[in-house]
């Protein structure tokens, strides 16, 4: 199985993970508020089609320090520090939110003989996309756009601080689909591998976040 292929699974379980790691693109026009995120966090929980498919393959998932597993809600996932991010959270109009951020820890995806070790976690939020890179195997998967979210969705709570200092931030159960090119990906894949069939509308996984926002000196 080539590295596209590994990355559909693979990017399934980790590119929504990196949904809100980051707050800024690389580059950014004068009107963006840029900041810093800190002492940040993210869960990613597989809706329950992703979890089933693994469950029928006997996929098992084990995290890689300092990365850990969770149960939230029924539902299992894995949670990742947030090593490093900026840019803008947007609150005024989350759709407009941009960013790039670093988590640290990996996962190790195991279905019958097959191992898949996913690390050097990177993303990019921006136009209510994710793109997402990552190592498979130590092999670059190269950054790709990979999953949709939307503004309208997912529960944000704000705890501002006084003026210049850290705002709280936290956004719950956010659902994140398939970009058309994963889709794509998945569809070619599908065929050779028998996996299940999947639509734009399809949510595959929810992602929750938390952080502190540290807004620009100037």
């Amino acid at each position: 199985m080539g590295v596209s292929r590994r990355s559909v699974l693979s990017g399934a379980l980790t590119s929504p993970l990196l949904a809100h790691a980051a707050m800024a693109p690389a580059a950014a026009d004068a009107s963006t508020t840029i900041g810093v995120g800190e002492g940040g966090w993210i869960e990613i929980v597989w809706a329950p089609q992703a979890q089933a498919e693994m469950d029928q393959r006997g996929a098992t998932v084990e995290a890689i320090a300092p990365a850990e597993l969770i149960e939230r809600n029924g539902g299992r996932g894995i949670r990742f520090p947030v090593r490093s991010a900026q840019g803008d959270p947007s609150l005024s109009n989350p759709a407009h939110t941009q960013g790039t951020g670093v988590a640290d820890g990996g996962l190790i995806l195991r279905v019958a003989s097959t191992e898949v070790r996913v690390t050097r976690l990177a993303g990019d939020v921006r136009d209510e996309q994710i793109s997402g890179r990552y190592m498979v195997n130590d092999v670059d998967a190269g950054m790709q756009p990979v999953f949709r979210w939307r503004a309208t969705e997912g529960d944000l709570a704000v705890v501002p601080g006084a003026p210049g200092k850290p705002v709280e931030l936290k956004i719950s159960d956010l659902p994140v689909r398939l970009t058309s090119e994963m889709l794509d990906l998945w569809t070619t894949s599908a065929r050779s591998y028998g996996l299940p069939s999947l639509s734009a509308d399809t949510v595959v996984a929810h992602v929750t976040a938390q952080g502190r926002f540290v807004p620009p000196t100037s």
